[in-house]
């Protein structure tokens, strides 16, 4: 019997020796195979929006960034996978664009460079196996799970940008003053996302998905509690830490609200979401064919 090894010819002498070669040979195959199934990396793009106190309402996509970043899944099943995304996007906000008139006459604006990474738990809603015709190449999914975000955020004044946090706005850099801790320019979050899958040909996948990130802080955009005196900021009422801390005397004919003591921020912790398309790539997997076959891929 002729057999073609095709490109696979390396083993021939092994598999000319007998059945129990060839039944070896496919064994380890097959377990490279169905372990390989299980890993996909890919990369994503898309837009960042920000929510807290300078963007109160999840309506307003006034200041929409570029974003991206890489991605793992590894497949449990057909229905659960685990993924790590890395992701990196700009946010900002802007009383000037609000709809509120308090927000207005506050008159603060920031923007911040965001570097994510998070781990999250995914379900799918249909059973999803991209070699079985019998399973959907397509299916809706939700995923949550946990992270950690790094910000800095910025200011423009003047004709140039001033870091916020080193300033202490709300009277980080006197404590003992303003009882006011200096944030850190990192965090947590929880992910919560939700998309769809669809399997293209061959090991080709395409995710469409919104993440929202619940953070656990309140200083994304340096604002939260309340005016601080200009006692407790670097430079006392002349310093470059009190004119961006209360910027709403260079608007209305320079009215000031920003009194010690009264409303800067709302006190919740901020939020930002990803929203984008992920092209992924499933690892190839090899396929042992009867014997007297040619050893293709799929």
């Amino acid at each position: 019997m002729l057999v073609n090894y095709g490109r696979f010819a390396y083993f021939r002498p092994a598999l000319k020796k007998g059945g129990s070669y060839y039944i070896f040979f496919c064994l380890l195959l097959a377990g490279f195979s169905a372990h390989a199934q299980q890993h996909e990396i890919g990369v994503w793009g898309g837009i960042a929006n920000y929510f807290g106190s300078l963007n109160p309402t999840f309506t307003n996509w006034h200041y929409v960034h570029p974003a991206g970043g890489l991605l793992y899944r590894y497949n449990l099943n057909k229905r659960f996978a685990l993924k790590g995304m890395v992701s990196y996007g700009e946010v900002s906000g802007n009383d000037a664009t609000s709809k509120i008139a308090f927000d207005r006459q506050r008159n603060l604006s920031f923007r911040s460079s965001i570097a994510d990474v998070a781990g999250t738990f995914e379900f799918n809603f249909f059973k999803y196996n991209k070699n079985n015709p019998k399973h959907n190449g397509f299916t809706p999914y939700i995923a949550t799970g946990f992270g950690i975000f790094f910000f800095n955020p910025e200011a423009y004044y003047k004709g140039r940008w001033y870091y916020l946090q080193p300033l202490g706005t709300e009277g980080q850099n006197d404590p003992s003053y303003s009882g006011v801790k200096k944030y850190k320019l990192f965090a947590f979050e929880v992910p919560l996302e939700g998309g769809f899958k669809i399997h293209l040909k061959k090991n080709w996948n395409i995710n469409v998905f919104a993440a929202a990130r619940e953070t656990f802080t309140k200083y994304l955009d340096d604002v939260s509690g309340t005016y601080a005196s200009t006692a407790s900021l670097p430079g006392g009422s002349h310093g470059i830490a009190a004119a961006l801390a209360n910027r709403s005397g260079e608007v209305n004919d320079g009215i000031n609200i920003g009194k010690q003591g009264t409303q800067r921020g709302n006190g919740r912790n901020d939020q930002y979401v990803f929203v984008g398309v992920a092209v992924t790539y499933t690892f190839m997997s090899l396929k042992c064919p009867p014997p007297g076959q040619d050893w293709p891929y799929r």
